[in-house]
């Protein structure tokens, strides 16, 4: 299932409507009796389906270009230096867009990142859209 910026700027939007609603017991935008609008109500499975998709979260140590003769000269062993330091922090990206930073840790015999920075929950949601 492809969306596009439109349709998740729309589910952002009904989105945020529907919390108001809920923190002020009125519809987005009206005044009135507590009772949630017909449009609204049916909006929230929409907003359901969407939080539910699933998307690739990328943590990234550094980028780094290189020529099509250095790729191809790569092999086992070979260490490819990156510019970025050791203690500088990783990048966490979805859709290929920076939405926070943090850093490496080990959970187990996995490695994890704890986010030490992340962008507003609006913006996090706007980068699963098209770019």
């Amino acid at each position: 299932m492809i969306i596009d910026q439109t349709e998740i700027d729309a589910l952002l939007a009904e989105a945020d409507g529907l919390q108001a609603e809920s923190s002020t017991g009125t519809p987005a935008g009206g005044s009135g009796g507590g009772q949630k609008s017909a449009n609204s109500a049916a909006s929230a499975p929409c907003v359901q389906r969407l939080l539910r998709l699933r998307v690739p979260v990328i943590v990234q140590l550094s980028r780094r270009s290189m020529s099509i003769h250095g790729v191809r000269d790569l092999s086992v062993g070979a260490i490819i230096e990156f510019d970025k330091s050791v203690e500088e922090q990783l990048d966490l990206l979805v859709n290929d867009q920076i939405i926070g930073h943090g850093n490496c840790v080990k959970v187990g015999e996995n490695f994890g990142l704890r986010i030490n920075e992340i962008r507003s929950r609006a913006d996090r949601i706007r980068s699963c859209g098209s770019q």
